[in-house]
């Protein structure tokens, strides 16, 4: 009767062990197949407004001869090379998308730094140190897009006329480091903020 007693106590503390199991299962697949779900709806979401709400549509840039994309204005169009050089200096970015009054901007530059997937985050908080003595940071995040690693800066800096909004992230491509930033002049920074953040996030990188 005891041996009896005993195996029935084993039995069941087997089941519940399964069936505790089995909820962990179920219950990591529903947050998988969910977070799949939202990212699959977050790609295929094309368009946004403006606070004003003018409707904002984009499509995906494939990076030349890189793979990975980012959501651009269809109304936005790539600058020459010879337009970059007039309005920006030092690391020129290799890819430009702007508005026609160069006011909005998307930026990419794809640098020769060598750069892996886990120094990303020595990088960033030393991004941090280095914005903080001259610009005024609104928001910083550190997280993976694909497993990625990413840093992500809000801050305002000066040009030689006005302030200027931007939402640069910085990551690993090919062992290299990869700048992308939206930026617009300090009076279009409420309209279209949201259209940034939208664009910002929509990195999708396959490698």
């Amino acid at each position: 009767m005891k041996g009896n007693k005993k195996l029935k106590i084993i039995l069941i503390s087997i089941i519940i062990l399964v069936i505790i199991i089995v909820t962990i299962i179920l219950i990591n697949n529903y947050k998988t197949k969910k977070e799949l779900e939202e990212r699959l709806e977050k790609i295929n979401t094309l368009e946004i407004t403006t606070v004003s709400g003018e409707n904002i549509v984009t499509e995906y840039k494939n990076i030349p001869e890189e793979n990975f994309f980012i959501k651009i204005p269809t109304t936005f169009t790539e600058l020459d090379d010879d337009i970059i050089a007039d309005n920006y200096y030092g690391n020129l970015p290799q890819v430009v998308y702007s508005n026609d009054d160069v006011t909005i901007n998307v930026l990419i530059n794809m640098t020769d730094d060598e750069m892996n997937n886990e120094q990303i985050k020595d990088y960033f908080d030393e991004m941090l140190t280095i914005l903080a003595d001259n610009s005024r940071i609104i928001y910083s995040d550190y997280y993976e897009v694909d497993n990625h690693n990413v840093g992500n800066i809000k801050y305002m800096s000066n040009s030689v006329d006005s302030k200027i909004y931007n939402n640069t992230i910085y990551f690993s491509y090919n062992n290299k480091l990869v700048l992308v930033s939206f930026n617009c002049t300090e009076q279009l920074q409420d309209e279209w903020q949201k259209v940034g953040d939208f664009i910002i996030e929509s990195l999708y990188l396959d490698e």
